[in-house]
């Protein structure tokens, strides 16, 4: 591992497994940058450990790399946020949708390596009904991805990873990056 700060960017679409490998990074030691919405906590979520919990008002408040709006809910990250785990932690992760992950690259050029997790539509779907996803969400998330061409890795990005186990693939992130 260098001695430059860095910024894993985990991307990919639905299904691609980002959440999970997100956690195994955490547990090797690269801690999470936490991102802030305006929805409410879901039970067992953590102020501060999943989200940040913020009205509307205050997400407009802050600088953010980037928002976006999901399900009529605003999602975002915090310059601060980047700031201040940098400030204590050499390596920090966080999962962002592409926009998100080009707006890291633009902000902090230097930090920024962006991971694309590389799924095929079929792939994307059998990790969706295992997880319980409803069919009219698979259909909607799959036809999201088409339109968007979330499946492809874009030209920002400095690593495509398309096989492996989600314990695989962290500690390959861990020892490559």
């Amino acid at each position: 591992m260098s001695s430059q700060q860095e910024i894993l960017v985990l991307v990919g679409p639905s299904g691609s497994g980002k959440t999970t490998i997100s956690q195994l990074l955490a547990e090797r030691g690269i801690p999470k940058l936490v991102t802030s919405t305006t929805r409410k906590p879901r039970q067992g979520e953590i102020e501060g450990v999943h989200y940040y919990f913020k009205t509307m008002e205050q997400m407009k408040t802050e600088p953010f790399i980037e928002q976006t709006v999901y399900a009529e809910n605003r999602y975002g990250l915090t310059v601060n946020e980047i700031k201040e785990k940098l400030s204590v932690h050499d390596q920090v992760q966080v999962t962002l949708d592409k926009n998100g992950a080009e707006a890291m690259k633009k902000q902090f050029p230097n930090e920024t390596k962006i991971i694309f997790l590389q799924v095929s539509e079929e792939e994307m779907r059998k990790r969706m009904e295992a997880r319980g996803d409803k069919e009219k969400d698979i259909k909607a998330r799959l036809s999201f991805g088409q339109k968007t061409k979330e499946l492809e890795p874009f030209l920002e990005t400095d690593l495509i990873i398309k096989d492996g186990s989600p314990d695989e693939i962290a500690e390959y992130i861990v020892k490559e990056i």
